[in-house]
């Protein structure tokens, strides 16, 4: 798998997509540490990323690329990682390259390797109320394009589905979905989810469906 090949080691990961913080650092042959931890995202991120590096005896020196869920999923906390992976970057005297992924692809990959699963499921998670981000995958194992899914259109998914909390206050899981809790651990060996990353120049917060503005033209009252 000629891209998983150029993914360098070790490879620090994290994801604020969820409630929570997951952290670790990944070797080539798997999670050299691996932590999850709640709390407020700015010092949970920094606090296990300082419990990771310690483990895995490494400083932020040794680390030869970044990794971070870029979305969907809380806004804010993905553009914290975003923003202190800028920063640990910047405090290294040599660049390193910059990866991301998608939360509900590495939960596709997730499921798969807890269950063994190769048939059509689907997985959502929160946008607003009646509605989802959802991304579904074939027996050929492809993915589909994350969407927004209305309450009206969810019948036309395949009929085994998923649900990631990625709200602390969430409108509710999907119809006919299944809650399960997002971890990264069971994919320290995974290559379909080193796949999955992307060469990021400059990571931020990936958005399902880009804001809308309309122009605001000023009248004279009368």
């Amino acid at each position: 798998m000629p891209k998983t090949l150029e993914i360098p080691f070790p490879l620090l990961v994290t994801d604020c997509s969820c409630p929570g913080i997951r952290a670790g650092v990944l070797g080539s042959n798997g999670w050299i540490s691996y932590v999850s931890k709640t709390g407020e995202t700015g010092a949970a991120l920094f606090d296990a990323v300082k419990e990771v590096l310690a483990c895995a005896k490494l400083g932020l020196k040794d680390i030869s690329g970044f990794a971070y869920c870029e979305g969907p999923g809380s806004t804010l906390g993905i553009r914290i990682n975003a923003i202190a992976i800028r920063t640990w970057n910047a405090l290294n005297s040599e660049t390193k390259p910059i990866f991301g992924y998608k939360s509900l692809e590495a939960a596709i990959c997730m499921i798969r390797e807890n269950s063994g699963k190769s048939g059509e499921f689907a997985v959502f998670s929160d946008f607003r109320k009646h509605a989802w981000n959802g991304c579904s995958t074939a027996v050929s194992g492809d993915y589909s394009t994350i969407e927004i899914v209305a309450e009206s259109a969810i019948e036309s998914w395949p009929d085994e589905r998923y649900f990631i909390q990625q709200r602390i206050h969430s409108p509710g899981k999907a119809p006919g979905s299944e809650v399960i809790d997002y971890d990264l651990e069971p994919l320290g060996k995974s290559a379909p989810f080193l796949e999955l990353l992307e060469k990021s120049d400059k990571p931020t917060a990936y958005l399902v469906k880009k804001p809308e503005f309309k122009t605001w033209t000023p009248e004279r009252h009368r």
